[in-house]
């Protein structure tokens, strides 16, 4: 379980990204984080990963509060949960292979655990078949796919995604989609951030609407905005 106990974040210039923020996320879920830019969604995925802590409240992962994880412990965290970029963030003299194993290596994965895993995640995204091809050989939504399996290898329990698809056109945006859903049916919780309001109203999961730092929304099987676009459909 994750939860948001007023939870405010205000930067060193003076900025408040989010403002007595409180909300749970179970296990499991699928959760679309929307709203404008400056609305708080990185920094809401950032204080999962403790790349910054609150200036007040508490972000919690099961019991624990992790801004008071001690520096050692947050490579732990890491394991478990892991982050999607919008940009990819693919090291581009390493292979695909390398790239995912890369993730392995600095957590110090046990070797012989290293190859297996890797195979495994590149399967799950439809890449295994590229594991010697280097990131600019690849389309940009193959090298959005490497860095899904690069966030999946090993299994973390948590997945974040920010704006996952913002570079990607609508047909690889549902690409993409497919294996987030993928993934998330094995038990991984997934929250992604987006503009893109024609997969937020196709998929109708979980939205979680932030406005000038404070959640106005929070609805089970939601849309973009209020009102829903019936003919946003999967794909198919």
């Amino acid at each position: 379980m994750i939860r948001f106990y007023e939870v405010t974040k205000i930067y060193p210039n003076g900025v408040t990204a989010l403002a007595s923020v409180n909300t749970q996320i179970d296990m499991g879920e699928f959760v679309f984080l929307v709203g404008s830019s400056g609305a708080g969604k990185t920094t809401f995925l950032k204080l999962l990963t403790r790349e910054i802590v609150p200036t007040r409240g508490q972000v919690l992962l099961g019991n624990r509060n992790i801004a008071r994880l001690r520096p050692r412990e947050v490579p732990y965290l890491r394991r478990k949960v892991r982050m999607i970029f919008q940009d990819f963030k693919l090291l581009p003299n390493k292979t695909v292979y390398h790239n995912v194993a890369f993730a392995l290596l600095v957590t110090e994965t046990a070797p012989r655990k290293i190859r297996p895993s890797v195979e495994q995640a590149l399967a799950l995204v439809g890449l295994e078949n590229k594991a010697s091809a280097y990131p600019d050989e690849l389309s940009g939504g193959e090298q959005q796919r490497v860095s899904i399996a690069r966030a999946i290898v090993g299994d973390p329990s948590i997945l974040l995604a920010d704006e996952p698809t913002g570079n990607l056109d609508l047909e690889t945006s549902w690409d993409i989609m497919e294996v987030l859903l993928r993934i998330n049916k094995r038990g991984t919780t997934v929250i992604m951030s987006t503009h893109n309001s024609v997969i937020v109203n196709g998929l109708q999961q979980r939205v979680i609407e932030l406005d000038n730092g404070k959640i106005v929304r929070d609805d089970r099987k939601g849309v973009y905005e209020g009102e829903a676009e019936h003919n946003a459909v999967l794909p198919g």
